[in-house]
């Protein structure tokens, strides 16, 4: 079931659908007001779609939060509760970034002229003024939800450490196969966010619809997303002939990114590019991500038919409601932390 079910899981996911909501309301504002600027020879010079592309990343990311949050309350994965606290964090640093790059951009872009000389954006608006206390706001709202979701967090990975320890009965080694996927699941779904995120900023700013390769990129985004999918489904049912199809998919993906990275680093043709900075970031952390994911795959074939499948029919049957937890009487000593909790 997709949705909360403890008290601590509403904390944690009405947070983070009030910071999308509240975020994506401010940066669709930013964008109109941007959009509203810009002349249409604006589009000469590359940071007129620079920064609708930057407001997106960040749309993309509190969204993509969103829903990863109600995978966490389906999955009870304390690997997904860490990472979303992290990823959060990320977002508040480079929402941050935006702000001050935003500010530097709106000036510079007010000196620049067409060949006509004619001004790119419409100077009898003050466009930082208009939209600097929305960007303002995007981290401070970014800030105050992610300072609220590390403490309950922390009650979060506790009722989910006791739910996994149920489900594995206390064997050490079959939890430790069991965190094994939980990562993997982890490393894929913030695998496709960083390649998503460089393939938007590659295509439509480094190719700049060039065909037949601005389609050819495009096209690796579904890809990506199917490839996404059927890693999780061909490890949760321990596939090994569709995981080793998923681990060949790692391999050329990697191969693809190398040479991204390779194109971009030449300081010549397409390395000579604004954005290019963010670009190598955002495919660098793909290529990582990727790497660790073909990884895990390998270690999660090794671990097929070992007591997985065992785990994962135990916590389907154990009722929703056995995930929230109660302190029992301090009178019981610590040396058995395991009878501390009880199920409701």
């Amino acid at each position: 079931m997709y949705w909360p079910t403890s008290r601590n899981e509403r904390w944690f996911c009405w947070t983070v659908f009030a910071q999308a909501v509240a975020v994506l309301a401010l940066e669709i504002y930013n964008l109109a007001q941007w959009e509203s600027w810009i002349r249409p020879n604006g589009t000469q010079v590359p940071i007129s779609y620079l920064i609708p592309i930057n407001l997106s990343l960040i749309m993309f990311a509190v969204f993509y939060e969103s829903l990863l949050s109600l995978k966490l309350v389906h999955d009870k994965s304390n690997i997904l509760l860490l990472a979303i606290c992290i990823s959060k964090a990320c977002v508040f640093a480079y929402s941050v970034m935006q702000y001050l790059s935003m500010e530097q951009n709106t000036h510079s872009i007010q000196t620049n002229q067409d060949m006509f000389g004619e001004p790119l954006v419409d100077l009898s608006r003050d466009l930082w003024k208009e939209i600097k206390p929305a960007e303002m706001l995007v981290p401070i709202v970014i800030g105050i939800a992610t300072v609220i979701v590390c403490p309950v967090a922390y009650r979060l990975h506790k009722e989910y450490s006791w739910a996994i320890y149920q489900c594995v009965q206390g064997d050490p080694k079959i939890r430790f196969r069991y965190r094994g996927y939980e990562i993997y699941l982890v490393l894929i779904i913030f695998n496709v966010y960083f390649f998503i995120g460089f393939i938007v900023q590659y295509n439509l700013v480094d190719v700049h619809f060039i065909e037949p390769e601005f389609s050819l990129t495009m096209a690796l985004i579904p890809a990506a997303v199917m490839l996404m999918v059927l890693s999780a489904y061909f490890v949760r049912y321990e596939n090994k002939i569709g995981t080793i199809i998923v681990i060949t998919c790692y391999l050329g993906l990697i191969a693809y990114i190398i040479s991204r990275i390779i194109l971009l680093c030449n300081p010549t043709g397409r390395g000579n590019t604004p954005g290019k900075d963010m670009m190598l970031l955002f495919a660098f952390l793909a290529l990582i991500f990727t790497f660790l994911a073909m990884v895990c795959a390998i270690y999660c074939i090794v671990n097929f038919e070992h007591g997985l499948q065992t785990v994962f029919n135990r916590k389907s049957q154990i009722p929703r409601r056995s995930f929230v937890f109660q302190e029992l009487p301090s009178r019981y000593n610590s040396a058995r932390d395991s009878s501390r909790m009880s199920l409701e």
